[in-house]
């Protein structure tokens, strides 16, 4: 069996890289199978070629090329369908090669709700032998506009061990402790703007915590809100917001050392979290959490057991979770111990054996 990947990128420095690296070389250890990795951003990896162009006009002119490595592979696997199923679609045009897409977030609904791309994106999800979805969110977001599609949920998995082992040793967070945490890249869906109007009303009770945000700036003046926000509420010297964190040990140590993990994810004109990986990160570090309720998120987080989802859009009642489990140390521990268990029942491990078994129900179909 050759599988052919298309997705963005293979780094680990953001939720779509740690998924996409994930689920390939998953794949790669379980089976015998040749497997290939078409990618955007080249991350140096042997199995990978950087050929999907951001430009529109390069990428067509890439599609002769695509279609001839395509041409070699039982299964053609999509992680978003704009533009990967699509090119997935159309470059497999008579060639009978099996389609999955798997629809990850915002780039599998946003196009969808486009006059063109939203004809060319369903006709990719309808030609698709199978369409995956990362969460039951992002399933219900794509069938709001192709109804007649039969959608599989497989969750993300989580590097249970790595995050409930960190020893840190790699990071030190003495700086910044007690301290909340929130991880993500800078950019508006990731709700900071509200986020750090909740922890000021947190400190009101607990006047020595601290906020660690760990996530690269993706637009300056998002980040120059986010300072502008910090000082008129006088939280400098409160927030943090790391830039620094280059390596996923350093990630996991900060994890390991933060009182709870807390991110009020918002929809922003169906830019969305398709899943919320970091939540399942945080359980792996023994975190009880704190997330918005109706997004992706939903699945990530057991709502009362391993921590709280908030269904409004208030930095008050955000707040008032927050705050609800740190004042309540039995509870913060056994949230915590529910993470653990919740991140263990959700590896990698598991979740790629069901890919597995999806390629070879196709194949044998």
């Amino acid at each position: 069996m050759k599988i052919c990947f298309l997705t963005h990128n293979l780094r680990e420095d953001n939720g779509a890289g740690v998924f996409s690296r994930r689920l390939i070389e998953g794949v790669r250890k379980a089976t015998e199978a040749d497997v290939l990795a078409l990618t955007t951003m080249g991350a140096g990896q042997s199995y990978e070629v950087p050929i999907l162009h951001p430009r529109a006009r390069s990428l067509l002119l890439a599609l002769p090329r695509i279609r001839r490595i395509i041409k070699n592979c039982d299964v053609v696997h999509a992680l978003d369908v704009y533009p990967y199923g699509i090119v997935a679609a159309f470059t497999t045009l008579g060639l009978g090669r099996r389609v999955i897409i798997t629809a990850t977030g915002s780039n599998s609904i946003v196009p969808l709700y486009r006059p063109a791309a939203g004809l060319v994106a369903a006709w990719a999800y309808r030609r698709a032998d199978r369409v995956t979805a990362i969460s039951a969110f992002t399933k219900a977001e794509v069938g709001k506009k192709v109804p007649d599609l039969s959608i599989e949920v497989i969750n993300h998995g989580v590097d249970a061990d790595f995050f409930s082992s960190a020893d840190g040793t790699r990071y030190d967070v003495s700086r910044f402790t007690p301290y909340i945490l929130g991880v993500g890249q800078l950019r508006w869906r990731k709700g900071y703007h509200f986020s750090i109007r909740a922890f000021a009303k947190v400190r009101a009770e607990f006047p020595d915590l601290n906020y660690v945000i760990v996530g690269k700036r993706y637009k300056d003046d998002y980040y120059l809100r986010l300072q502008r926000l910090i000082d008129g509420l006088g939280l400098r010297g409160r927030v943090f917001i790391l830039e620094d964190v280059n390596t996923r040990a350093e990630l996991a140590d900060i994890y390991k050392g933060a009182e709870l993990f807390c991110l009020f994810s918002q929809n922003v004109n169906h830019d969305v979290e398709g899943f919320g990986l970091v939540f399942l990160e945080a359980a792996a570090a023994g975190l009880a959490v704190v997330g918005s309720k109706n997004w992706g998120i939903d699945d990530a987080v057991r709502d009362g057991e391993n921590g709280i989802l908030v269904p409004t859009r208030s930095p008050d009642d955000f707040a008032d979770a927050v705050t609800s489990i740190l004042r309540d140390p039995q509870k913060k521990r056994e949230m915590g111990e529910a993470s653990h268990a919740l991140a263990r029942s959700m590896t990698w491990a598991y979740q790629i054996r069901k890919y597995l078994a999806l390629y070879n129900t196709i194949l044998s179909s």
